[in-house]
């Protein structure tokens, strides 16, 4: 596990895992006719805060730099970019993460916010686990743009 990761580094990985979330169907139809927007607030070393927001809405996603009025947003978190990463890729669960005050969770969602969120974290952790398999049993490989598996059978 890497013990440091920078602001632009967790933006990537959270803009990787709109777009892999985004592919799915199930979560695209989750989406219709709803949005979620989430204000970070990414701690650097030192204590500076760098502002972000997730959006998806419509079909369509994206993290750009800046803050949106508390109203406006759907949850708002305050951690460092690591902290994020770990909770992304599913070595940290975000219970675990507010109870040690790694997170700081500032506005909290509605739930079929959260579950939308959920499901996405879900989609990500999915697309990563079929491109670097734990047992090593296959390869990953990238089909049509999509993250794929080649097991016994070909491309699943």
């Amino acid at each position: 596990m890497a013990e440091t990761m920078s602001v632009d580094e967790i933006v990537g990985e959270l803009r990787e895992m709109i777009e892999v979330s985004l592919r799915n169907p199930t979560t695209l139809r989750r989406l219709l006719g709803n949005s979620i927007v989430i204000q970070y607030q990414f701690v650097r070393p030192g204590g500076d805060v760098v502002p972000y927001v997730l959006t998806v809405a419509d079909g369509r996603g994206g993290v750009e730099p800046g803050e949106v009025p508390e109203q406006d947003a759907d949850l708002v978190i305050r951690t460092e970019p690591i902290t994020q990463h770990r909770i992304t890729s599913g070595e940290l669960g975000g219970r675990e993460a507010v109870v040690s005050g790694m997170l700081d969770i500032r506005k909290a969602p509605s739930m079929p916010k959260l579950v939308f969120l959920r499901s996405m974290f879900n989609q990500y952790k999915k697309a990563r686990l079929r491109a670097d398999p734990p047992d090593g049993d296959g390869c990953a490989v990238e089909t049509s743009g999509r993250l794929g598996r080649r097991g016994k059978g070909g491309t699943e």
